[in-house]
This record gives C-alpha cells, structure tokens and sequence, in this order.
C-alpha cells in the first residue's frame, strides 16, 4: 500500500488540499490521513474509494495503474494486476488492461474469513454485478441482506448504500464487474 500514500499525497497537495481539507471531505481524522501518506496505516476500500472521489481521480491512480496506450484484449493470468491487500483480509486482481476508454472494471475479490468492506456502507454512481465463484458472500442493500451462496450472482445499482462480508469459513472469491470503472 505504499504506492497509495505516495500518490494519495501527490494528488492531494498537486490540488492544494491540506491533510485537514481532505479529511473532512473523506470524513475521516486528519492524522490518519497523514498515518496513508506515511504508509503506516492502510486503508479500507471504502476510503480508498472516498479519498479518490474528493480527489477527483479513481482508485487505480491512487494504485499506480499505469495508463498503457497500448490495448491489449487478452489478458493471462500471470499478467493481471494484483493489489494484495485492501482493507483488512481483502485482496484483489483487476482483469481487464488500463483503458480511459472502458466503459466498465472486471475485478477478481478475495476475501478472507470474516473480511468486509467496512463498518459503513458507501455509495457511488454506477451499476454493479457480483458472482460468487466459490465460498458465501453478504450483500446489504439499504437495509436488505442478501446470502448468495456459490454461482450466485446480483445486480445493482451502486446509488444503493451498500457493503458486504464473506460468511464463509474460508476464502471466498467474487468475479465483480463495476460501471463506470472506477479503479
């Protein structure tokens, strides 16, 4: 995660924010705005996402994605993008090549016994498709839980305040599809 608290300061004092300014706005304390840039705390992806929306960027420049102008429509295995840990016992692989053009974000999940994406639901603009390939995944929407079980899949809208948490004793992995792209 050290490559998100260069970036994250990068951006946030290119746009003359102070640590103060962007906290407010991520509604989070100045000082652990301050523990990312230093790269001694690590983010949840919920503020991960928050901090690139009041920075007006998205979550994989806060990552490092390098914007390639070469496309590429195969992507191997070997060659995916792994960012090995967001938030606590969450681990992902973005599946699709960095684009400006792509119109949505293929994400492999991996959730560890017991991982959420937090203690608060969070909301964005967009549409999102879950498929739970192994394991058991919670949904909340608004107030309503959802328990989808392996090959189990839902659609929303991301409007919806919402959050989630693997109910599996084991790792549980989610093919998550998110438009517009975000990371």
């Amino acid at each position: 995660m050290k490559v998100v608290g260069i970036n994250l300061k990068k951006l946030r004092e290119k746009q003359g924010l102070t640590l103060r300014g962007l906290a407010k706005q991520v509604n989070v304390s100045a000082s652990f705005i301050s523990q990312i840039e230093q790269c001694k705390a690590a983010p949840s992806l919920v503020t991960i996402k928050e901090i690139a929306g009041a920075l007006l960027t998205t979550v994989g420049t806060l990552l490092g994605e390098d914007l390639s102008p070469e496309k590429h429509v195969l992507l191997k295995k070997n060659q995916r993008r792994a960012i090995k840990k967001i938030g606590n016992g969450i681990s992902m692989e973005i599946l699709t090549e960095p684009d400006l053009n792509k119109h949505m974000e293929v994400l492999l999940f991996f959730l560890k016994k017991g991982a959420t994406s937090g203690v608060k639901m969070y909301q964005h603009f967009g549409q999102e498709f879950v498929l739970v390939q192994k394991g058991k995944l919670e949904i909340t929407l608004n107030e309503k839980i959802y328990n989808l079980d392996e090959a189990d899949s839902l659609y929303f809208n991301s409007g919806i305040p919402h959050s989630f948490r693997n109910k599996n004793n084991g790792v549980t992995e989610v093919l998550w599809v998110i438009t517009p792209p975000s990371f």
